[in-house]
């Protein structure tokens, strides 16, 4: 009974992490038993294919007006150790809501003045292990917020 649920344990948490499919077998003579890792670990030269992005905030045409404002965004499964973005996990369900493309994102789409007071949003680094770099300059701070929200409300 304790070794049949172990092993159901086990094929449930191979299928969560996406170590295994639903219809791969949990092992045979011919492949190995697979290695069940910690969240937000990778195999021994491999890197996880979390989201870790540079974002910066500065009040004017270009990313370096005024004083730039920089933070750093982790996303699962990387664990977050260096993330130092006031809201994480709203700006990595953000992120991900638009697949990694920041160019797509539109929170709140409201009113705000017409007044021209540019701000300039950056970001790089790796979405889901992929390259991911972005720029764009915003109206003014009420345009900024109200399409990007919390990526770059910092």
């Amino acid at each position: 009974m304790k070794t049949t649920r172990a092993l159901a344990l086990l094929a449930t948490t191979l299928l969560t992490t996406g170590l295994a499919s639903a219809t791969a077998p949990i092992g045979n003579a011919a492949t190995p038993p697979a290695t069940v890792r910690a969240p937000g670990t990778s195999a021994p030269g491999t890197s996880a294919l979390g989201t870790s992005l540079r974002l910066t905030v500065a009040h004017g045409e270009t990313p370096s007006s005024g004083t730039p404002r920089t933070v750093t965004l982790e996303c699962p499964p990387y664990g977050g150790t260096a993330t130092t973005h006031p809201d994480p996990a709203t700006a990595c369900r953000l992120v991900d809501s638009v697949n990694g493309d920041l160019d797509r994102l539109d929170v709140d789409p409201g009113v705000c003045t017409d007044q021209y007071d540019p701000y300039t949003a950056t970001a790089s680094g790796t979405y889901r292990g992929h390259p991911l770099s972005f720029r764009h300059t915003y109206g003014n701070h009420c345009v900024l917020l109200r399409t990007a929200g919390a990526v770059f409300d910092f």
